[in-house]
């Protein structure tokens, strides 16, 4: 199973930038990801938000395969322990397609997004700033798989 992240935008602070990148290193022992980065949309007299995050899901929805899992990230989405992210990730190891996910821009992802997610989950019911969502995400993808290896990170 390969790993794609999907992220609208650039991240905007180095330090947390250097925290993505530490736990993307650290995830190659466990399997390949590859981060794609969306262009983002911009607000303005003809784009209006509803329209912006339209315009970004279409960007989102174009890369992964039909047969491959998405998830979407989003703040209504459900809530998991570590461990429980932990199963999860385990059972879509069984399938030898890819796993994507989504974290929209500072919009939001679509309703069309969501709608075709194959889980949505959410970090937190607070809203987080995008960078850190990333970089708490590649963390928990990195915990995952060292709970499912036994190793003692988790600890």
């Amino acid at each position: 199973m390969k790993i794609h992240l999907i992220f609208v935008g650039k991240t905007v602070f180095p330090e947390m930038e250097d925290g993505i990148q530490r736990y993307l290193d650290r995830l190659q022992h466990y399997a390949p990801v590859q981060v794609h980065v969306v262009k983002p949309e911009k607000m303005g007299k003809k784009m209006d938000a509803d329209r912006v995050k339209e315009k970004e899901g279409q960007k989102i929805l174009h890369l992964p395969r039909p047969q491959d899992t998405l998830i979407a990230w989003d703040e209504r989405g459900r809530q998991m322990t570590s461990g429980e992210f932990a199963d999860l990730l385990s059972r879509m190891q069984l399938s030898s397609w890819d796993l994507w996910m989504a974290v929209g821009g500072p919009l939001g992802l679509s309703d069309e997004v969501r709608r075709k997610a194959n889980h949505i989950l959410s970090l937190s019911k607070m809203t987080l700033p995008h960078d850190l969502a990333r970089l708490v995400i590649v963390e928990q993808l990195y915990r995952a798989f060292t709970i499912l290896r036994g190793e003692p990170y988790h600890k």
